[in-house]
C-alpha cells in the first residue's frame, strides 16, 4: 500500500488543483508525439479531470508527472501518488488563427490558461527563464478543449479592466486589453470559428451531444460587456453549419450586461445558460481585490441579472466565488445568497498565475491548502443540498465541488485514445 493509496480520486484532485505538476519538456514533447492533447488536461480514473499541469505555478508544486511502466504517473515528493491519463490531440486542434505577419504582440500562457488557450509557437520562442507570460508571433486554435469534454472560444484575449490600469488583482488572464487582442475584429477570425468548430462536430460525430461550449472572454466595453461579441460567434457557426447541435449547454461566461434586454438577445442566439461570476462577494473585499468598475458593481446588480435570467434561459444560471482571497465566511455567505434566487455557486480556489502571480510574489493571497478546501467544499455541499440544488454543470477547470457533491461525467470516447469501453456509454452528468 502506498502513502497515498487511502486517498479517493477526488481527494486526489482537491490535493493538485491549486499546485499544478510539474513536467519536463522532454517529457512534455513526448506526449505530443504519442498524439496525446497537451497536458493541461489530466484525468485520474476516467470520469475526474482537471487542468492541473501548469509549468505556470513554477517550481514550487511538490507534483510531478513521470513516463514508467508503460504510462504516466504522478509523485508527490517523491513519492507515488497516483496515474493519470490524458486525452487524446484532436484533429480540430490544428484550425489555428496566427496574425501572419510576425507580429510578437500576443500573450500566451504556457500549456494553457484554464486548459483553453495553449501556444502553439516553436520551441525557441521561449526561454528558460520565462515567467508564465509568453509574448511570440506564434499560434493558437480557433477552438480550444475545456475540462470534462467541453470546447472553448475566446472572441478577445484580454480585458477592459487591465487596458484602465485597474485589473481584478486574482485575474488568470495575462496581458493587457489592445485592438490585437479583440480578436473577433480581426479579418478572417469569426470565419475561422466557424469552420473549426464544424471540423469538430465532424470529427466528434455523435460525443458533440456530450460536449458542451463555453465563450468566454475578459470584459470588454460596453453596457453590453461585450454580449455583441458572443452572440457573432454563434450566429457565425449557424451560418456555417446551418444550426447550432445539440449539447450539454452553451454557456456565455461574462459580467452581467447592464440592461436586462441583453440576456433575451443571447438566448435567441442560442445560448442556452449564462455564467455570470462576482469572484468576491464583501462589498470591502471586492473593492480591494477589484479596483475597478466590477468591484464597485452592487450585489444587488448581481441578484438582478441571475434572477432574470433564471425567468429567460432554458438552461444553467450559475456565479463564481474564489476561495483564499476573501473571508471564507462571506464566501459561503454569497454561496447561500445565491442558492436562494436558485443559482448555484462554482467554488473555485485562487490560482498562483495571470494578475495572481503578482498577490503571491507580494504576500497577499497563496493557494488554498487542500484541508481549507475541503472544508470550503464541505460548507458549499451543505447549502446546495439545503436548498435542494444540484453543484454548477460548468466543472471550470480546478474547482472540485462537482466531484465533492457526486456529479461526474465520463469522458467523451471520441477524445480518448483508448477505445470505447462500456463505462463511457452513459456520458452525461449523473
Amino acid at each position: 500500500m502506498g502513502k497515498y493509496s487511502h486517498l479517493s480520486e477526488v481527494d486526489k484532485k482537491i490535493e493538485i488543483q491549486g499546485f499544478g505538476i510539474k513536467i519536463s519538456r522532454e517529457l512534455k514533447a513526448d506526449l505530443q508525439r504519442e498524439g496525446f492533447y497537451p497536458v493541461a488536461l489530466t484525468w485520474l480514473g476516467d470520469d475526474l479531470t482537471g487542468p492541473f499541469s501548469f509549468t505556470g505555478y513554477g517550481d514550487s508544486s511538490p507534483f510531478e508527472l513521470r513516463h514508467e511502466d508503460c504510462g504516466y504517473h504522478v509523485y508527490r515528493d517523491g513519492e507515488h501518488f497516483s496515474e493519470v491519463t490524458f486525452y487524446k490531440r484532436p484533429k480540430f486542434w490544428d484550425r489555428q488563427w496566427s496574425f501572419g505577419d510576425g507580429s510578437e504582440s500576443t500573450f500566451f500562457v504556457e500549456e494553457g490558461m484554464a486548459g483553453v488557450i495553449t501556444p502553439c509557437a516553436p520551441d525557441n520562442a521561449f526561454s528558460e527563464n520565462d515567467d508564465v507570460l509568453k509574448v511570440t508571433g506564434g499560434r493558437f486554435p480557433f477552438v480550444g478543449l475545456a475540462c470534462y469534454n467541453g470546447l472553448s472560444i475566446w472572441p478577445s484575449y484580454g480585458c477592459l479592466y487591465t487596458k484602465q490600469g485597474s485589473p481584478c488583482t486574482f485575474c488568470c488572464i495575462p496581458g493587457d486589453y489592445n485592438e490585437d487582442k479583440m480578436l473577433i475584429q480581426q479579418k478572417g477570425w469569426l470565419d475561422g470559428v466557424a469552420r473549426a468548430f464544424e471540423a469538430a462536430v465532424d470529427e466528434l460525430g455523435d460525443d458533440i451531444r456530450n460536449c458542451s461550449l463555453t465563450v468566454d472572454s475578459g470584459t470588454l466595453p460596453g453596457r453590453d460587456k461585450g454580449a455583441w461579441a458572443y452572440i457573432q460567434v454563434l450566429e457565425a457557426i449557424k451560418a456555417r453549419i446551418g444550426r447550432l447541435p445539440d449539447m450539454i449547454y452553451i454557456r456565455a461566461v461574462i459580467e452581467p450586461p447592464y440592461d436586462e434586454e441583453v440576456l433575451f438577445k443571447l438566448r435567441d442566439a442560442g445560448f442556452t445558460g449564462i455564467q455570470c461570476d462576482i469572484d468576491v462577494y464583501d462589498d470591502a473585499e471586492r473593492l480591494a481585490i477589484m479596483p475597478n468598475a466590477k468591484g464597485k458593481r452592487p450585489i444587488s446588480d448581481y441578484v438582478r441579472i441571475l434572477s432574470k435570467a433564471k425567468e429567460i434561459f432554458p438552461g444553467e444560471v450559475a456565479t463564481q466565488l474564489v476561495a483564499g482571497i476573501q473571508k471564507d465566511e462571506n464566501l459561503l455567505k454569497g454561496v447561500e445568497r445565491f442558492a436562494g434566487i436558485g443559482v448555484p455557486t462554482l467554488v473555485t480556489p485562487f490560482l498562483p498565475f495571470g494578475q495572481g502571480l503578482n498577490m503571491v510574489r507580494v504576500g497577499t493571497a497563496s493557494v488554498p491548502t487542500p484541508d481549507k478546501m475541503r472544508k470550503v467544499y464541505g460548507a458549499c455541499a451543505e447549502i446546495l443540498s439545503r436548498y435542494n440544488m444540484a453543484p454548477p454543470e460548468f466543472r471550470g477547470g480546478v474547482s472540485s465541488l462537482a466531484e465533492t457533491m457526486g456529479r461526474r461525467l465520463k469522458r467523451a470516447p471520441s477524445l480518448t485514445n483508448f477505445g470505447k469501453p462500456e463505462s463511457a456509454l452513459n456520458l452525461r452528468a449523473v
